[in-house]
């Protein structure tokens, strides 16, 4: 059975829209909503999508990203391709200078520079497989020890400081390092205050009304967030953090997709390996002898290898996938914040973000809520409604949720310039046909991993309990670091530790121990004398060394005392 695959990613410039379903693309006229194109370059699904405009010519190129691990840049709006080039790690982030430079953030924690245009020299425009030549042909301008997760270009802004162009890099460890763009061995700045990962950063540039930045009229700032519970707010180019918007109890509520684990298959029902080498070793005339359907090994196969893999749900969390600068000015605009997995939107006014926190005349921010998770969110640049200060285009996955599944997969939110709210448009004739086409067809649902990557990174791995049952939780950190197999009850452990400390150094604990003991019952047996092997002299010295020197810091403890 075949079910409709959701618009995952979504793009605009001020002529197309672009889609992306599973690893189809396809391009719209804006303004009527007419289709334009459709190509699948991709072999997997595609996961970024950005635009750039070729000032000289004129020319609309489209940059795209996905499983695949390939980059590529094709012109639109008719997609031809123009090169595709493979990257040495999967994409956790994607951006496009003012030059046409295009920056990659990959899992890893290195970011690369690859240039628009592949030069004349190299033949294919789709690239081979990279070998171990091309694993020096780019190298990454910066890196995190950890996973990379966000990415901001920052340029030059003299007015407000910033002499030069710098990029935001926010990784899964709570880190936001700003470096000098493209020397990102210069490290500017560092901008503390987050306490979880860095799945999304947004740079709001200086209005144009604001030749340098005060506190009556700001200037350039940097948002931040991820899996805290609020976002973080730095002025540039200090870095310095001067708010934390709070959106936890907000959106929490509206989260109903959660990150996923594989249930464990009972040892019963894991496929017999051995048996079905055994099978292919008995030659074709034997498989032409089925086994009656009574046969117990018949039975058996059919069980084990038609049985799908089930997963269990890991407890909610949030993750802000998304934040997009809305509006014409920082009077009637604000920020449209996208949470993983939930069915609201979230929209901040710069009033309620830039306003003083005894301030009592703001709007607070307010939420739209759906009846399917979203995906996506990009601004329209044609509004279609009367009163629309702007317009956006969201998409839904509209295979979970409380709604049906044959609801339109996207829809069109309009900012109301009367009172700076979110409300969801009508779906037009036109706008029923353009969304049906946007979406391609599966033979299954796409898993949570494939559409919700970033909800996998919010559990580290040993850290996964039921947040509702304190002692769960206590008990597995005490299980953390513990070796597969080792069955010691914890609660009955020694208070020194031993027992939970697995590995070599806990070997050899043990055996010291052990060595003591049988000296001592030798030496209280047959005096000093006894006869003692050079591990039972080893240990004895051992232990002795041990206590004299924890009686030395008992001294010296006393003595300063």
């Amino acid at each position: 059975m075949t079910s409709r695959h959701p618009v995952q990613a979504l793009a605009s410039t001020p002529e197309l829209l672009i889609t992306a379903s599973d690893r189809q693309i396809s391009t719209y006229d804006a303004a009527t909503n007419a289709p334009i194109a459709s190509a699948s370059h991709h072999t997997a699904l595609v996961r970024f999508l950005c635009t750039y405009t070729d000032p000289a010519t004129s020319t609309v190129y489209l940059i795209s990203t996905g499983e695949d691990k390939q980059l590529q840049v094709s012109r639109l709006p008719q997609l031809e391709l123009v090169n595709s080039r493979p990257l040495p790690k999967r994409a956790n982030a994607l951006e496009v200078t003012q030059k046409g430079e295009i920056v990659v953030g990959d899992k890893f924690g290195d970011v690369y520079i690859f240039p628009l245009h592949v030069e004349p020299t190299a033949a294919p425009v789709v690239a081979a497989p990279s070998d171990e030549d091309d694993k020096d042909a780019h190298q990454p301008i910066l890196g995190h020890v950890s996973m990379l997760t966000s990415l901001a270009l920052i340029p030059a802004e003299p007015s407000c400081g910033l002499a030069h162009d710098w990029i935001a890099s926010g990784d899964r460890d709570e880190h936001i390092r700003i470096s000098r763009f493209p020397a990102g061995h210069v490290i500017e700045k560092f901008a503390w205050g987050s306490k979880s990962l860095v799945s999304s950063l947004l740079y709001l540039p200086p209005p144009p009304s604001a030749p340098t930045a005060d506190s009556r009229n700001p200037g350039a700032y940097l948002l931040s967030a991820g899996g805290d519970s609020t976002i973080q707010l730095f002025r540039l180019p200090s870095a310095e953090l001067v708010k934390q918007v709070p959106i936890a109890d907000l959106i929490l509520p509206h989260i109903i997709v959660c990150a996923q684990r594989p249930v464990p298959i009972p040892a019963g029902r894991r496929k017999d390996k051995r048996g079905e080498r055994k099978n292919k070793e008995q030659g074709a005339g034997d498989a032409a002898q089925p086994k009656s359907d009574g046969e117990e090994g018949a039975t058996e196969t059919d069980n084990t290898t038609t049985t799908p893999r089930q997963f269990s749900d890991l407890p909610k969390a949030m993750a802000v996938t998304k934040m997009l600068e809305i509006g014409t000015t920082r009077e009637n605009g604000g920020v449209i914040v996208l949470v993983a997995g939930s069915t609201a939107l979230l929209y901040i006014p710069f009033r309620a973000l830039f306003a003083d926190s005894t301030a009592t005349d703001v709007a607070p921010p307010c939420l739209l809520a759906f009846s399917h998770p979203i995906l996506d969110v990009v601004g329209t640049p044609v509004p279609s409604a009367a009163g629309s200060l702007c317009e956006v285009l969201v998409s839904f996955d509209t295979t979970r949720g409380p709604g049906s599944p044959d609801s339109a997969p996207l829809t069109r939110v309009s900012l109301r310039s009367e009172d700076s709210s979110l409300v969801a448009l009508p779906t037009l004739a036109t706008d029923a046909v353009f969304f049906e086409s946007a979406c391609t067809t599966t033979d299954s649902p796409p898993a949570v991993s494939s559409l919700y990557p970033v909800l996998s990174l919010l559990h580290h791995p040993g850290e996964i309990g039921d947040e509702a049952d304190p002692e769960a939780a206590a008990k597995d950190k005490r299980n953390r670091g513990r070796k597969r197999g080792w069955t010691t009850d914890p609660d009955a452990l020694s208070e020194s530790g031993d027992g939970i400390r697995p590995g070599k150094r806990a070997a050899g604990r043990a055996e010291t121990l052990q060595r003591y003991e049988e000296a001592k019952r030798k030496l209280a047996s047959g005096g000093a004398d006894a006869p003692l092997t050079e591990g039972e002299k080893a240990a004895v010295q051992a232990i002795e060394s041990e206590a004299q020197s924890e009686a030395s810091a008992v001294v010296e403890g006393s003595t300063v005392a």
